[in-house]
């Protein structure tokens, strides 16, 4: 059912096409037509274009707004972290105004003036585009708001700076250790030993430490949204079991000894203030707790052990490993120079 009406404007011609999309009036328009039969003449194009537009799964989200379809696409996403989830929205939100309009409505040019205003890092920007195109994907399949992707053309920012990655030298890390609590001294070797994430670290209960077998396993995190301790990793390759070097149980004993044991057996009993003080701590030196996870990757990789091998440990994956920790450290060019003075020893 439609209505197709002619107007002058602008002088020139407008066909204006009004049809009925489920209960609501809708309208196509094109203008700049010379004479009123050219305008005539592109009605069949504009009743093809009505008659070949989407249809959304759910008449209810015609014309749901972007913010609100992250919200509705992000609740039956449960295989996502709540981290996960809050990076969506953040970049939805980077769109500013955009994020408030329909889907449908949203052009390339739209999305291509708001991008080019954004004021971050390159790799800020092509996290948010990955996570954008996510989002726009399924709104052509399979919800079926819109007919393509707007996103498709928008090219993300060459990245100039390879990732740098920074590591904690052994002698810097005595000092620190030397200087703290016991509970973040226990925190920090864990993660020195073992490369465990922050999160990871701090969810940490007895039961998951084998004093027998040598080992812990990372079943459980801290979720960084005030939820306390959950039942997932960051990723499904989280969910694994460490060897602990024989001087981390050692510690792990002492600690033990030391402290009451809780009902709920939890290791570190405030693990949101420990999270926010071991930041803290480490930035007095200059260096992040993440850098300890990079330190143990690092050694790992140095030490001859198999990419395979090291992306199991630390709970990533495979290509992930060698895009961040395949590289060069000081350390590692002394001992390759040392390798080369012995190697060709021999004068000619």
């Amino acid at each position: 059912m439609h209505t197709t009406t002619y107007r002058q404007k602008d002088s020139g011609w407008q066909i204006i096409v009004s049809y009925k999309d489920g209960s609501k009036w809708k309208q196509k328009s094109r203008q700049g037509f010379p004479t009123k039969k050219d305008a005539k003449a592109y009605e069949t194009t504009l009743l093809k274009q009505i008659k070949n537009r989407p249809q959304p799964v759910d008449q209810a989200m015609a014309d749901i707004t972007l913010i609100q379809f992250t919200q509705y696409f992000l609740q039956h996403r449960s295989a996502l972290t709540p981290g996960s989830k809050r990076q969506y929205t953040i970049a939805v939100n980077s769109l500013q105004g955009l994020s408030k309009r329909p889907v449908h409505s949203i052009t390339y040019l739209d999305l291509q003036n708001t991008i080019s205003g954004w004021n971050m890092k390159p790799l800020t920007q092509k996290h948010y585009l990955s996570c954008l195109n996510i989002l726009f994907r399924a709104a052509v399949k399979p919800y079926g708001l819109i007919a393509a992707n707007p996103l498709a053309d928008i090219e993300s920012p060459k990245v100039r700076e390879p990732k740098r990655i920074r590591i904690i030298p052994e002698d810097l890390f005595k000092k620190i250790i030397a200087s703290v609590t016991p509970e973040l001294r226990m925190a920090l070797l864990i993660g020195w030993y073992t490369g465990m994430r922050r999160a990871e670290i701090l969810a940490l209960t007895w039961d998951d430490v084998n004093f027998k077998d040598n080992t812990i396993t990372v079943t459980k995190q801290l979720a960084s949204v005030g939820q306390g301790i959950v039942n997932y990793t960051k990723s499904h390759n989280g969910h694994r079991t460490l060897p602990a070097p024989l001087p981390l149980l050692k510690e792990l004993k002492a600690y033990h000894a030391a402290y009451p044991l809780r009902l709920d057996k939890i290791i570190f009993p405030k693990p949101y203030s420990t999270y926010k003080l071991l930041w803290l701590e480490l930035r007095k030196y200059g260096v992040t707790p993440h850098y300890l996870r990079h330190t143990y990757g690092t050694r790992l990789i140095a030490e001859g052990v198999d990419v395979q091998t090291v992306a199991a440990l630390m709970g990533d994956h495979v290509q992930t490993v060698i895009n961040t920790y395949i590289h060069y450290t000081d350390e590692m060019r002394s001992a390759a120079a040392a390798s080369i003075q012995k190697i060709f020893a021999n004068n000619f």
